[in-house]
Parts: C-alpha cells; sequence; structure tokens
C-alpha cells in the first residue's frame, strides 16, 4: 500500500531524559530504576489522556494525540506529578509537533516525526517548546502563557523555525495544588509508612490513592479532601468514631491527619473483586439474601454509630476470596461533610454515585439533600436487584409510574426487596435490624409453608444418606461452604440425623428445593443398613401439607404424578399437592402455573407439560375408579394368580397389582424402583426389585409381606 494512503494528521510527542548518560555514569541502579518509575508513570498519564504509544526509545517515548490542547494537557499532568516527586523523579524534555504523519507498519514516519524529537533538544527542563504553526491550534488558555524563543536553528532542518516554549511554572501557574495529578502527597506522607503507588479516582471534592507500606507488602487507600478547620475537626470526629468500630467487615482506619488544607483518611485495602457486573448472584436467592444479610450485619453497626456510609452500590461492595466475606468499601465520610454544608446553608455534598449513578440515590437524599440510614437501605435494595436480575438500574426503574418494576421477580425476593425500594421514606424500613429481621421471617415462612419447619418431615429421610454423594451434588452450587458444613459429618449420615442436617443446611443460606433433591439423591446412592423404612407413604408431606399418593388418595392422580417423578426425581412427591390431583386433567395451564410456583425449573415445568396429554389419553382409556381402591385380593384368589403369570410373561412393570403393593407397603418411590429394573431381562427383574429393596433398609417384614402378596414365596 503507498505511504499516503495511511497519511494521518496528528499531534506528535516526543520525550526524553535529561542528561540520563551522566546520571548512569554517576549511580547507574538508582538512575535505571528512577527512569522505569518515571516512564511508567508517562504511560499511565498517556492512557488517561487519550494518547497513543507508538514506541519506547530507551530513556524516551514516542506518543501521538489527536489534537495538540490534549497532548499538552498530558504534558501538564505529568509535569505535576514530575516536580511533586522532585528527587525521587529525573528530568524531562518535550516536543511537541502537529503535522502529517505516515503508518509504517507499527512505527510512524514523516516531518511531524522528526520535528517533534528536535524541538525537545531546546525545551526548557521539565517543559515543551513548538513551532507556530502548533501555536496557532493550541488553547487560549496555553497559548497566552507560551513564550516565544525567536527564530531558532535545529539540527536537521533546512532553515530556522520559530519556536515557543512553556516552562513548568507556566505550565502549573493555573493549576492548584488540589488540581494537579501529584498533590504532593508524598511530601505529606514522609513520616508515615506508606508510599504512592497509583492514583484510583478524582473528584472536585476528594482525590483517591493506593499506597504501600513501605516495609510490608501490605495496600491502603488514601482519600485527600480540601478542608478548611470546621470541617477538618468534623472530619476527624467521624474517622475517630468509624475507627472504633473494628468491624470485620469494615476496612480497617489506619491514619487520619489534616496538613496545609488537606485532610488524608487512609484506610485497609480490601482485595479482591467487587460485584460491579458479577453475573454469581443472576436469580440465586439463597446467594442474594447471604449478601443482604451480610452488609445489613454491616449496616446495623454503622447507622448505630450514628455513620452514614451514602454511597453503596454494587462496586462498592467487595467479596474477599472465594466466596468470602463481603465487605463495604469507600467510605467517604459524607455524614461531616453534609452536616458541615448544612450549618453554613450550602447544598448537601453528592457523591459519585449520585452524579454517576443516580438511580442508586434515594428520593429524598437526590431532592433535599437529607442523608439518612433509610437511603443506605434504599441504595443497597437497588444493588441487590440490579445482581439478581443482571439488568441495569434505568431499565428496571418506571419513570412514567415513579416506581420499581418488580413484577416478573420472584416472590420471595420481591418481599426481601420491595420494604427497601419504597420512594416514601415513611413506608420505607428505617433500619438495617428491621431488615435483617423481615429477611429472616421471609425465608423462615417459605421452608415453613403452612405446616411447620422442615424438621417436622423427618419421616421423610427414612435412609443414611452417603456424605460424599450429598456433597457432590451441592458443591457445583454452593462452592466450598458445603466442605464446612459436612466437614464433621460421618462418612454414611444416619437416617434419623438427616433432617437436622438439612436444617442446618437450609439455616446456612442454602434452597430448600435444593438442599431436599440433593438428599433424596444421596440417599438413593446408600449403603444397606437396617433403618426402616416407613411402610406407609402417609408420613411423606408435601411442603404446603398435603399427603404423599398413599391408599386414601384418589389414584387418578398417580400417572401425572409418576410422570412428575420421572422429570424431577424423588422430589416431586414432596411438591405435589390435593389441588395439583383435582385439576391435572381439566386445567393443565393452571398445574403449570402451580408447579412453577413450588420451584420446579421452567424447562422441567416444559417438559412435564409436554408429556402429561400424552399421559392423560392413556388414562382416559384405561380408567381407574376415584373412589377408595378395592382391597387387595388374597394370595390364593384368581386375580393373585394372574399378578404371579404377568410377572412370569411380561415383567414386574407389567402387573398392576405389584404397584399397588409396592404402593401401599413402602410409599410412591416403589414406581421409581419399578421404573429402575424395567429395562433388565424379565427372569431377573423380581429377583433384582427384591436387592434393590433391602439396600434401600426396607424391614424384613416388608419384604416378607410383599412375597406373600405377590405368590413369591418359593
Amino acid at each position: 500500500m503507498p505511504l499516503h494512503q495511511d497519511r494521518q494528521l496528528r499531534a506528535v510527542v516526543f520525550s526524553d531524559v535529561v542528561d540520563s548518560s551522566v546520571k548512569i555514569f554517576a549511580d547507574e541502579l538508582i538512575a535505571v530504576q528512577q527512569i522505569k518509575d518515571d516512564l511508567a508513570m508517562l504511560r499511565e498519564q498517556l492512557q488517561r489522556h487519550g494518547g497513543s504509544l507508538v514506541k519506547s526509545l530507551g530513556d524516551g517515548l514516542l506518543m501521538t494525540f489527536e489534537a495538540p490542547t490534549q497532548a499538552l494537557e498530558f504534558i501538564e499532568s505529568v509535569v505535576g506529578r514530575l516536580e511533586s516527586r522532585r528527587q525521587r523523579s529525573l528530568a524531562h524534555r518535550f516536543g511537541l509537533h502537529t503535522g502529517e504523519i505516515y503508518a509504517d507498519g507499527d512505527d510512524i514516519i514523516g516531518q511531524g516525526v522528526h520535528l517533534a524529537s528536535r524541538l525537545q533538544t531546546v525545551s526548557p527542563v521539565n517543559g515543551v517548546s513548538f513551532v507556530r504553526s502548533t501555536y496557532e491550534m493550541i488553547d487560549s488558555r496555553f497559548r497566552k502563557l507560551a513564550v516565544n524563543q525567536g527564530v531558532i536553528d535545529l539540527k536537521g532542518l533546512p532553515e530556522p523555525v520559530e519556536i515557543f516554549s512553556l516552562s513548568p511554572d507556566q505550565l502549573l501557574s493555573q493549576t492548584t495544588s488540589a488540581q494537579r495529578g501529584g498533590l504532593h502527597i508524598e511530601d505529606f506522607l514522609l513520616d508515615t509508612p506508606f508510599t504512592v503507588v497509583r492514583e484510583m479516582g478524582t473528584s472536585q471534592t476528594q482525590q483517591t490513592l493506593m499506597l504501600k507500606e513501605r516495609q510490608r507488602d501490605r495496600y491502603a487507600v488514601l482519600k485527600a479532601i480540601p478542608v478548611d478547620q470546621q470541617l477538618a475537626e468534623a472530619l476527624k470526629l467521624e474517622a475517630a468514631t468509624l475507627d472504633r468500630l473494628r468491624h470485620p467487615r469494615i476496612p480497617r482506619v489506619l491514619d487520619y491527619f489534616d496538613r496545609a488544607g488537606l485532610f488524608f483518611f487512609i484506610q485497609e485495602y480490601i482485595s479482591g473483586a467487587s460485584l460491579h457486573g458479577s453475573m454469581d448472584w443472576l436469580r440465586r436467592k439463597q446467594r442474594l439474601a447471604s449478601m443482604l444479610r451480610d452488609v445489613l450485619d454491616v449496616l446495623d453497626v454503622v447507622h448505630a454509630a450514628g455513620l452514614v456510609h451514602g454511597d453503596i452500590h454494587p462496586a462498592n461492595l467487595i467479596q474477599s476470596g472465594d466466596h468470602g466475606s463481603m465487605f463495604l468499601v469507600d467510605f467517604s465520610l459524607l455524614r461531616a461533610r453534609n452536616d458541615v454544608n448544612r450549618l453554613r446553608g450550602q447544598p448537601a455534598m453528592a457523591s459519585r454515585s449520585e452524579i454517576g449513578r443516580p438511580y442508586f440515590t434515594a428520593p429524598e437524599r437526590a431532592r433535599f439533600g437529607h442523608l439518612t440510614p433509610a437511603a443506605d437501605l434504599y441504595a443497597l435494595g437497588v444493588s441487590a436487584l440490579t445482581l439478581y436480575t443482571g439488568q441495569a438500574p434505568d431499565d428496571l426503574y418506571d419513570q412514567s409510574r415513579g416506581c420499581w418494576t418488580l413484577e416478573d421477580i420472584d416472590p420471595e425476593v420481591c418481599s426481601w426487596l420491595q420494604p427497601l425500594l419504597e420512594d416514601l421514606p415513611a413506608k420505607r424500613l428505617q433500619n438495617a435490624r428491621d431488615a435483617m429481621q423481615l429477611l429472616d421471617q421471609q425465608q423462615v415462612l417459605t421452608a415453613q409453608d403452612s405446616d411447620g419447619l422442615l424438621s417436622s418431615f423427618g419421616p421423610i429421610f427414612t435412609s443414611p444418606v452417603v456424605k460424599d454423594s450429598l456433597k457432590h451434588e451441592l458443591l457445583s452450587t454452593y462452592g466450598p461452604m458445603v466442605e464446612l458444613l459436612l466437614e464433621h459429618q460421618p462418612s454414611l449420615i444416619p437416617a434419623d440425623q438427616v433432617a437436622g442436617l438439612t436444617d442446618r443446611l437450609i439455616a446456612a443460606g442454602m434452597g430448600r428445593d435444593d438442599v431436599l433433591a440433593a438428599t433424596f439423591a444421596a440417599s438413593q446412592r446408600s449403603a444397606p443398613t437396617s433403618t426402616p423404612m416407613a411402610k406407609s407413604s402417609s408420613a411423606v408431606r408435601t411442603m404446603t401439607g398435603d399427603s404423599a399418593l398413599d391408599a386414601s388418595e384418589p389414584l387418578v392422580a398417580q400417572p401425572a404424578r409418576a410422570l412428575l417423578q420421572r422429570v424431577i426425581g424423588p422430589i416431586a412427591d414432596m411438591l405435589w399437592t390435593d389441588t395439583m390431583t383435582r385439576i391435572w386433567k381439566q386445567d393443565p395451564s393452571r398445574l403449570s402455573d402451580l408447579l412453577r410456583e413450588a420451584g420446579v425449573a421452567p424447562e422441567s415445568v416444559a417438559e412435564f407439560m409436554h408429556e402429561l396429554p400424552d399421559v392423560v389419553a392413556r388414562d382416559s382409556a384405561h380408567p381407574v375408579p376415584t373412589s377408595q381402591p378395592s382391597p387387595l385380593p388374597a394370595p390364593d384368589e384368581p386375580e393373585q394368580a394372574g399378578s404371579v403369570q404377568a410377572l412370569a410373561e411380561d415383567g414386574v412393570t407389567a402387573s398392576p397389582s405389584l404397584a399397588r403393593v409396592l404402593n401401599e407397603l413402602i410409599g410412591p418411590i416403589g414406581e421409581q424402583l419399578l421404573r429402575d429394573i424395567e429395562d433388565l431381562p424379565e427372569a431377573d427383574q423380581a429377583k433384582a426389585l427384591m436387592a434393590r429393596l433391602q439396600s434401600f433398609g426396607i424391614q424384613d417384614d416388608a419384604l416378607n409381606e410383599l412375597r406373600r402378596r405377590m405368590g413369591w414365596e418359593g
């Protein structure tokens, strides 16, 4: 491609260290390290000001910008830092020229590049030089300060050029110390164990930097706040109050002091990813509840001390380590600044959330500047809502109605968040303790439903549970906390201890349905035991108090319930209700809604509803009386002989009498056992069924009764 096709108009900047060779010969190690530090700072500022690095030239850089004013703002920022660091930095010169350049692979060439490199040789130390054409293009604030150096011969140019320059004093003359990148903060930290690592953020009201201890590999966060004496005293009082809290999920206050019109507030740096953009809470109720409880616990302590965070959003929630403690960070001492402004009749202090994240600001805060504990709860509610839905706040807030859109949110989650998201402060929860109590009550009610706590369903668990299997079922969803909760359990958990264990797992924040499904799955892989299984399925209850399928339930529900068992497993016995029994044929759409409300996954509901019409058709072709089932025939009656014949000819799964007998003796799990053996050779099915029943711990008298009824005595 011809070079003229890659021609571009750019502002080219060439930087170089002054007398680098002399400094290297004087003390090579120190000089090399200073060059590395300075060039790292230049690259950081280059990125911040939107420039592009073309290449590094030993102790200098070749860079380009869209416009010359942008380039001068970059040089101004760099010079501010060089001046503030003084002996810890070397001196630099900068040449600036605006003209055409040509791309040559990863390099650029042209007169503009050559002229920029020549101009840096006549630049003031820590200053910049440029020609008249660039002078005519720069912003007026730089143009009125530029000094005309006259017409100068530059090496390699055919004729002299008129040169202008800006010295460091001229570059920084209109920049206050609070506006300069360096803020001379290193000078204020000389009597502390910290040194500046990098800038983390800057606003009109404060600058935030990362610090590192000189003697240890430990980091901290510094906030530098411009103050007068009245504000400094108020900030000291709030910082001291925060320091006394010593909460394990609040960054520790390491130091605070005021000097030269600035208040310095240093806190522990918490490593780890923030929740901003995290998908770990998407549609995960129990994980969301755990996060809410952690943050509310912190806010309860903070608010009780008379403090308010004032800037809660996902970026200020940090989970330390893998599923570790949830920290609330970025305390900016807004309460003190707000109080001082109110005494002076000035507007309330705006947080960065109010400037860049307006939806996290409580309405009374936005309208009247009131910074209260209830405003923190509002911001926490918005944070939880965005994490759970994965949507941006502006997509969740209905501006026409002036409220949050919660119609599609899980009802239980909605019951947690609605009291936090009320627009009117009087309707919103006022303190974190009330919010925690409400969260706990809602979770208890959900686990309790109408018949009491899960532990009242102890008869459900009549087989021991293999710990490794239970751990495997839960580990992918809940992570390492599973291993901690099961650490002291035996490898084979006795049946009489399973109900208590499930209660503890749910109390630790795991989903009820997840725990029950995992427990049933783990019990199916249990080792043989003498623990008896309930002889009647009446011991098995649903979470709404309905009896499981037994001799007293209309057998008309058996086909649909068996289908649900095939789709979602044994937990179907707990979810099936009397209402479902009544409507499964007449009102399938309502049945679909009830299954979703019971917590069945949408894809499982869809699979169930897809197969249900076939089940209805088969059941209609072979109707079962809806009255109480007739007593089973005696072993010597003709029907019994027919059952034995069916077993011999068609396998055990072909005998309806066997299904009824199993259901009466051991409950609905018998249907699952029949399905487990239906693929075996017919001659082996009866033997396999008995072995399977023995592995589940069925009592000998129940097995003997099954043999007697089915005529398998011999």
